[in-house]
């Protein structure tokens, strides 16, 4: 009896050791690291930027073109794209963790990494709880839980203290011009906006990215157009659609560009966001 007690713990003692650490990605997927991944690779500008908001920049040693934020991302090794990364560059780097999205990186990436071994953990954001998972689960994953939950503490008070207006604009938040896409209700760009108090028009569809046409932005009527595009402007608005010169936006002069990194990035700096667009409907 004391020896059947003494090889079930064990094996016991052996499964603790073979997975000290034990997530669940936003594909379902349970992952389990026996230590902390020291050598880690970003393939999405908003997963670097988490990782950076957790201190754990020294451990990134790979990262995309597009990594741009904070500054000092911009000094690690680059290997290559979101969609096509080089991946002979990256098996160089021996990584003991990949962090990939479900919008950004493709499927192909995704078999490509996993059949030459290396961990990978995937993200998929659709809102602001899904953000704050994200480094919830990178926190846990890198042994800095306390440093995760005090991060996600402090903007979720953040959020709080952001004041609601008392008036509720009409917002159109133009990704594209061409087609007219937005973003619909089941994203985190919808989300920045409810919170910031306004009500975005693209809330109405069910579709991630809706397409408009312009006659349905003149019956919406916005009372403020947000373009992610920072080369647009007003000419180049009514150059291609002169007939919203009776929006309210456009007479009234209320067309405001904020940096997409900020605003498309499901990433830490989606506080940001709201707030700058709060700041905006207070002057509505």
């Amino acid at each position: 009896m004391k020896k059947m007690l003494s090889l079930v713990l064990s094996l016991l003692l052996i499964s603790v050791s073979l997975a000290q650490i034990e997530v669940v990605d936003d594909l379902n997927r349970k992952i389990q690291f026996q230590n902390p991944p020291q050598r880690i690779v970003s393939l999405a500008p908003s997963i670097t930027e988490t990782l950076f908001s957790l201190g754990l920049g020294d451990r990134v040693v790979g990262v995309t073109r597009y990594c741009n934020y904070p500054p000092e991302a911009k000094k690690k090794q680059v290997i290559g794209g979101v969609v096509d990364p080089n991946y002979e560059l990256i098996v160089s780097l021996n990584p003991d963790l990949i962090i990939m999205t479900v919008e950004g990186n493709t499927k192909e990436s995704f078999e490509r990494l996993s059949g030459l071994g290396f961990k990978i953990f995937v993200t998929n954001p659709r809102n602001f709880d899904g953000i704050f998972k994200t480094m919830l689960d990178i926190g846990k994953i890198c042994a800095v839980e306390e440093r995760a939950k005090f991060l996600v503490d402090s903007l979720k008070g953040e959020l709080e203290r952001i004041e609601k207006p008392k008036n509720k604009p009409k917002i159109f938040v133009l990704l594209s011009l061409n087609p007219l896409m937005t973003a619909g209700k089941n994203t985190f760009i919808n989300e920045i906006i409810e919170r910031a108090g306004g009500v975005n028009i693209g809330g109405r569809s069910n579709q991630n990215y809706p397409i408009f046409n312009r006659e349905e932005i003149l019956r919406e009527n916005p009372d403020i157009l947000i373009l992610t595009d920072i080369t647009l402007d007003k000419d180049e608005l009514l150059k291609n659609f002169p007939e919203w010169k009776h929006l309210k936006a456009v007479k009234e002069n209320r067309i405001f560009k904020i940096d997409p990194d900020i605003i498309l990035r499901p990433s830490p700096r989606v506080v940001l966001a709201t707030k700058i667009i709060s700041q905006l409907i207070k002057k509505f």
